[in-house]
């Protein structure tokens, strides 16, 4: 009998199956899954095709009337020929429209294909009294924040950044699954501090005076806590969250909601292991990245940003661009040939830059002071001119960083963590090993200041069965900045929140 139902069975998950498959191919293709069958030889001259899109612009002469569309999938815009201009009529700039022709080759170089309209229906108009605020001149990424934030993401740039944003997700969630993490969620609301600099937002709710979980909540500044939590039964975890630090800075560097990959590792006794895991974390990500030719799509807008500054002279402000070249170089001292990720001392560190101020071989406007940590300007000096790539600075002082990094062995007053730096922009991952010892955590807490009620639940960890264990937390909208030269982080993210703005 039980042989009779699993054969039964059969025949209706494979018609589940197929009703799965067809209706998610029943979608119509994209713009970028058309010149894909283009170049596999799935499509060919010839044959009927249909496009969703937006129109981005109109021309229209006496007897041909041209259009480009693109609708988000990619870079490239794709050109309707209208061979009866009165198909074109009604098309504005802004609407969307769905576009049956043909698809023909052209002898134009750069655009190889186009389609040959037949029919168009507008699907979603615009105001003809009010024109499309997205025109093809130039707009500073400033005045699309501000007054078009719901529809900058129809900028070439943005959008750009955008789907970089989803390929690095992509790229890293790869990693990570072929390496045994599981991808975990720890909470957004959180009752205790993680990095114990007072910059939270406090949850409270309009209802009532009350607390609403019983007692005060904030919204969280990193995982790590919770990580530590989960680490402990499942050995390695990572998440990719949003976090939030009331920091009243206005910098391009500095968001009020921000997301953090962070990840832990158990069983992790030695610094070098988790600094080498952030090394080949980002290694493969910028590899992978590299292959499926995002790299060249950024160099591509690039060079076409300065192409029109040179021949308008319209653009962004020089000291607010990373040119195509300057995003090779970030690229070749990841992956690169040559490419060597250096790790150094803190100690060190403050050695080269007190020596180069010395000599006179750099100038910095914080002095560098070995009690006050390293400024903005020296990691981005140590990163970008003394390495010329990425450096790991390792064993910062005990008193510059949080409760719980694990000491360095003794006489050392130092502490087991380290902070990757990368040219033009500083720091860019921070991680250590975890005091995993009960009672020397206790003692770290109460000297801290620190309520240990609040935090029993983490000193708790230690108690049953606790293991050597250490990660790190890496900015994304800030690995989004360096791999796409983009040089105000809140072009990395979809809807930035700072100080005094939270638009939209």
């Amino acid at each position: 009998m039980f042989r009779r139902s699993a054969l039964l069975l059969r025949p209706l998950r494979t018609c589940f199956s197929s009703i799965r498959s067809s209706n998610f191919s029943s979608l119509t293709p994209t713009i970028n899954e058309l010149f894909t069958k283009i170049q596999t030889g799935k499509l060919q001259d010839g044959q009927e095709v249909t496009v969703h899109a937006w129109v981005r612009s109109v021309r229209k002469q006496k007897r041909i009337a041209f259009a480009q569309v693109l609708d988000g999938s990619s870079e490239r815009l794709l050109q309707l020929v209208f061979l009866d201009v009165g198909i074109a009529a009604d098309l504005a700039p802004g609407m969307s429209v769905k576009v049956n022709g043909v698809l023909q080759a052209t002898k134009h170089p750069t655009e190889p294909w186009e389609v040959r309209a037949e029919s168009v229906a507008v699907v979603g108009s615009v105001p003809a009294e009010e024109p499309y605020p997205i025109q093809k001149k130039f707009m500073t990424q400033e005045h699309l924040r501000r007054d078009l934030p719901a529809i900058r993401f129809r900028t070439n740039a943005v959008a750009t950044n955008m789907r970089l944003r989803s390929k690095t997700t992509s790229a890293v969630s790869r990693f990570f699954e072929d390496n045994g993490f599981f991808q975990v969620h720890p909470p957004i609301v959180t009752s205790s501090d993680c990095e114990g600099a007072g910059e939270v937002f406090t949850v409270v709710s309009e209802a009532s005076s009350m607390p609403f979980f019983g007692s005060k909540a904030y919204l969280t500044v990193s995982t790590q806590l919770h990580l530590e939590a989960l680490v402990m039964g499942l050995a390695r975890v990572w998440t990719l969250t949003p976090a939030f630090r009331a920091e009243k800075s206005m910098t391009s560097r500095h968001l009020s909601e921000f997301w953090m990959l962070e990840a832990e590792i158990g069983f992790a006794d030695s610094l070098d292991q988790i600094m080498s895991i952030v090394e080949q974390l980002i290694r493969s990500i910028a590899t992978e990245l590299k292959e499926k030719g995002e790299l060249d799509k950024i160099v591509t807008l690039k060079r076409a940003q300065e192409k029109q500054k040179e021949t308008t002279g319209e653009g962004e402000d020089a000291s607010e661009v990373v040119t195509a070249d300057r995003v090779l170089a970030r690229w070749d001292s990841l992956i690169g040939k040559e490419a060597e990720w250096i790790r150094l001392s803190y100690k060190d560190a403050i050695g080269i830059l007190k020596e180069a101020e010395a000599s006179g071989i750099a100038t910095f406007d914080v002095p560098v002071d070995e009690n006050e940590g390293l400024a903005s300007e020296h990691e981005k000096w140590l990163a970008g001119t003394h390495v010329k790539g990425p450096v790991f600075v390792t064993q910062y002082p005990k008193s510059l960083k949080p409760f719980y990094m694990l000491p360095s062995p003794l006489p050392s007053s130092t502490v087991e963590c380290f902070d990757l730096l990368v040219p033009d922009m500083g720091e860019l991952v921070g991680g250590s090993l975890r005091e995993h010892d009960i009672d020397r955590l206790r003692s770290v807490i109460q000297e801290s200041g620190i309520d240990l009620d609040s935090i029993e639940w983490y000193l708790q960890l230690r108690k049953w069965g606790s293991v050597p264990h250490g990660g790190f937390g890496l900015g994304f909208e800030r690995l989004i900045c360096y791999l796409g030269g983009v040089y105000n982080i809140r072009e990395a993210i979809a809807f930035p929140r700072w100080v005094e703005r939270c638009a939209c």
